[in-house]
């Protein structure tokens, strides 16, 4: 057993890149390592969620058969007040079509309260998780999660997550 997981280890490739908005390394990274039946899906995912964004990804993939395993990669997305992560995943499933998710992070510098009530006041609350985390819907079917950081919950950690099947 430990043996096949080692192979596991030493079969995943990884990389990591930095590109200004005109190219997508999501898309790219995942082409130029055999990537070819999500492509589909990565295309969308990333192409909505990095937009015209810079940023610089860091992909893994296996290399003993990269079309018809899972290949994740998590950017670094810029804003003029901060960067996001954005993790994308996509994976061949039982059927063999392509699924495939991404959850982008966040900070703002204040309350999840006043997060709420100001930049997520036209989303549907959806309820809590752990009761501390407001989970919030969008009209477009993503969630959002607020989750208050910091010693006086001043800071709110937003992460925003749809999935795609196909």
């Amino acid at each position: 057993m430990i043996f096949r997981l080692i192979g596991v280890f030493l079969g995943l490739s990884v990389s990591a890149m930095s590109v200004h908005a005109e190219e997508n390394l999501i898309v790219s990274m995942a082409k130029e390592n055999g990537v070819k039946r999500c492509i589909p899906q990565l295309e969308t995912v990333s192409n909505f969620i990095i937009d015209k964004k810079s940023h610089g990804t860091h992909a893994a993939w296996n290399s003993d058969g990269a079309d018809n395993r899972m290949y994740s990669s998590i950017s670094s997305k810029g804003y003029a007040d901060g960067d996001s992560h954005v993790s994308v995943v996509a994976s061949i499933n039982s059927e063999g079509k392509c699924d495939a998710y991404y959850v982008e992070t966040f900070a703002l510098a204040k309350s999840c309260m006043a997060s709420r009530e100001t930049t997520y006041k036209d989303m549907e609350y959806v309820g809590t998780i752990n009761s501390k985390t407001i989970v919030l819907k969008n009209t477009g079917g993503a969630n959002y999660y607020l989750s208050a950081q910091g010693a006086s919950d001043n800071i709110c950690l937003v992460s925003k997550r749809e999935t795609i099947y196909q």
